[in-house]
């Protein structure tokens, strides 16, 4: 009786100390274990960084060591916010440095690729700007990584390493994008420029800065089609071609197709249709659409392609070019609902990389097929399933006794 009792009292001893090594140990366990995580994500960031280096470089007619730095310094490139304390004039504040920005990347690829055409340029323009943004993505999660590690607080490890998921799937698709802006292949941004150019029969001509139009005829009725300037990674002046457009013609609608995020859950390609200007700019160029339509009273449409964030900065899927199909009959229920004397102006938003400026340069888009996810669940997975299952089984069979039982008494 007293050998049993000291074995369980020995027992009892060495389970508290075991908990005890528990508590001290399986924290720091857990922050480590979060510091690795986030050191494989801000590596694996770093090398996406790199390999858009590597890329924007192989694309420039100047090589050497000279191009690679210009391309690395361009990288860390930076823009400053206009003060927004006295809201007036603000929308200027922020076009005159957004067209600053793109006056210096247009400077550094007509530095580093003179020789090349100008799609090509465009090219490289797109491919600089993508690797700005990943660069700086992989700086910031480098910084919370070693604030992290510096601090070592588990708090902060912990909200961080939630977001590391959705970190990684916009870097990789990110890196995706940017590889194919530097093979002039379509990202599914590109839907509203397709769309655009698909109703594109005539001479398209030049209206603002890389923007072209042309006036086409679609069931008897004129109409105006506005597009960024391809084949090249270009997003143009929309603002400015709309609104010369109503100068110039009698617009009695303008419809915008462009991209839009969809919520989980939604199908990819769903086409929804809205009233406003359907544009994702920073505000200058949506604000004077805005301002056309509202001195003028035109009325203002939106044709919306449904895609998560990932797909709108990837290679364009196979569903995304199938729904300009429903995109353009909704651009064309817009058209008769226009009155017969005027112009309908349809203006396709997004980057129009790979993407012409007619119908016979667009008969053939290249896309990529989706690839599949598959996670494969873990035997505890399982198991906790089936826990869960049988409880909501069991939980199902008493409410139809519970139901049976009260149909019984009446």
């Amino acid at each position: 009786m007293l050998a049993g009792s000291q074995l369980w009292q020995g027992v009892q001893v060495l389970f508290t100390l075991l908990f005890l090594l528990l508590i001290v140990i399986y924290p720091r366990y857990l922050f480590y274990r979060m510091v690795a995580d986030m050191e494989e994500v801000a590596e694996r960031l770093e090398g996406y960084a790199r390999q858009a280096a590597e890329l924007a470089a192989g694309m420039c007619s100047v090589k050497g060591e000279a191009a690679v730095d210009k391309v690395q310094r361009t990288f860390d490139f930076f823009l400053i916010p206009p003060v927004d304390l006295d809201p007036y004039g603000i929308l200027r504040k922020l076009e005159h440095l957004l067209d600053g920005a793109e006056e210096r990347f247009r400077s550094v690829a007509e530095e580093l690729a003179p020789s090349c055409e100008e799609h090509v340029k465009a090219n490289l323009v797109g491919v600089l700007k993508g690797g700005t943004g990943i660069n700086l993505l992989a700086k910031l999660v480098r910084h919370h990584v070693e604030l992290v590690k510096k601090t070592k607080n588990l708090q902060l490890a912990m909200v961080f390493q939630m977001n590391l998921p959705i970190i990684k799937r916009i870097g990789q698709a990110q890196m995706d994008g940017i590889r194919a802006i530097s093979k002039g292949e379509p990202i599914g941004d590109g839907i509203g420029p397709l769309v655009a150019a698909k109703l594109m029969r005539n001479r398209a001509r030049e209206i603002a800065r890389d923007v072209v139009y042309s006036e086409e005829v679609l069931e008897g009725r004129r109409l105006l089609v506005v597009k960024a300037k391809g084949p090249g990674a270009c997003l143009g002046k929309l603002g400015d071609a709309v609104r010369r457009l109503c100068e110039w013609y009698s617009v009695g609608r303008i419809v915008t197709v462009d991209a839009s995020l969809k919520m989980e859950g939604e199908p990819t390609g769903r086409v929804s249709e809205g009233m406003g200007a359907a544009i994702g700019d920073p505000g200058p160029e949506k604000a004077k659409i805005e301002e056309c339509a509202v001195s003028l009273g035109i009325p203002l449409e939106a044709v919306a392609v449904k895609m998560s964030i990932e797909e709108a900065i990837s290679p364009m899927l196979g569903e995304i070019r199938d729904a300009s199909g429903a995109a353009l009959q909704a651009v064309r229920e817009a058209v008769r609902r226009t009155p017969p004397e005027r112009w309908t102006l349809v203006v396709g938003v997004g980057n129009t990389c790979g993407i012409g400026n007619s119908s016979s340069e667009v008969e053939e888009v290249k896309v990529v097929e989706r690839k599949e996810e598959k996670e494969e669940p873990t035997p505890l997975d399982r198991f906790v399933r089936w826990l869960v299952e049988r409880q909501k089984r069991a939980e199902r069979e008493m409410e139809e006794k519970k139901a049976k039982g009260e149909r019984g008494t009446t």
